[in-house]
């Protein structure tokens, strides 16, 4: 061995000692490395984009919604002014319409005879033409009140059995019924005269009586023999049934006697079709 090699033979050692792994694996392992953190660049830009984009959806949405929310209400509140208008202009109307009904009254009772008068008040009575006054039963029929808070057993998505509207027009018509079977001279139902020719209908969420719309709670005000009407409405099978469901809390109801009550008329429908019939003799 040389002196050269015996110099160079420490060295090596000490070399392979300090540095475990050739240069040439560190140098292949650099070059991996930064084939593995060259992609982020992207998946970062790629991140930045989509939150961008999210952001710009969500101002956009939100910008719109303001900008749609005043037209909305603008246009909820001329709908319920113009509502509003129509009811106080029908109001008007009716009120000008009963004077003027009163005042021609006066005017044909004053050029009838006592007897003639007399008899056609009758008819405007039993037609409900003209408004009353006597004792009578008053019947109310109310929606149970219900919880604003939803069971925890509801199923999502599903309506709660207690949501429902419990009563509708087959109720008002029941009541009704019964009150003139019961010896009823005139009746109304929430201050709409009923005449022999009056509907009570269901419509949506509504009772229609006369094509009116009403709702609860449902107000039948009859007039007659109190006494009578109590007896006979209080021992009939409609009465028992609506007891029955107010006391399981299915409906509210009730029906008390009045010593006075009011009843308005009603509007006078001029027939389309009927016509009087001509007595034997007449000639046509």
């Amino acid at each position: 061995m040389t002196t050269q090699n015996r110099e160079q033979g420490p060295a090596l050692l000490i070399e392979l000692v300090n540095q475990t792994l050739d240069p040439g694996y560190a140098a292949a392992a650099a070059r991996r490395n930064g084939a593995q953190e060259r992609p982020a660049v992207p998946r970062r830009a790629a991140a930045a984009l989509a939150a961008g984009l999210i952001g710009f959806i969500l101002v956009a949405a939100y910008v719109h919604a303001n900008r749609g929310a005043p037209r909305s209400a603008k246009v909820h509140d001329a709908l319920v002014a113009q509502v509003r208008t129509a009811q106080s202009a029908g109001d008007s109307l009716d009120a000008e319409q009963r004077g003027l009904t009163s005042k021609v009254d006066s005017l044909r009772n004053s050029a009838l005879g006592t007897s003639d008068a007399s008899g056609l008040q009758r008819e405007e009575l039993l037609a409900g033409a003209v408004a009353v006054r006597g004792p009578g039963l008053q019947v109310t029929l109310r929606a149970p009140k219900v919880s604003a808070t939803p069971s925890p057993n509801t199923r999502q998505g599903s309506v709660a059995l207690s949501a429902v509207s419990a009563l509708s027009d087959r109720d008002v018509r029941s009541v009704v019924n019964q009150l003139w079977a019961s010896g009823a001279e005139a009746m109304s139902v929430n201050d709409i005269r009923l005449t022999p020719t009056s509907a009570i209908r269901f419509a949506g969420e509504a009772v229609l009586v006369d094509f009116q719309p009403i709702t609860a709670p449902y107000v039948i005000r009859a007039i007659g023999a109190a006494d009578a009407l109590d007896t006979g409405f209080a021992a009939s099978d409609v009465a028992s049934r609506y007891q029955t469901l107010s006391a399981a809390g299915a409906i509210m109801f009730s029906f008390e006697e009045e010593k006075s009550l009011t009843l308005p008329a009603s509007a006078i429908a001029a027939p389309q079709h009927a016509s009087v019939t001509p007595t034997a003799g007449a000639t046509r």
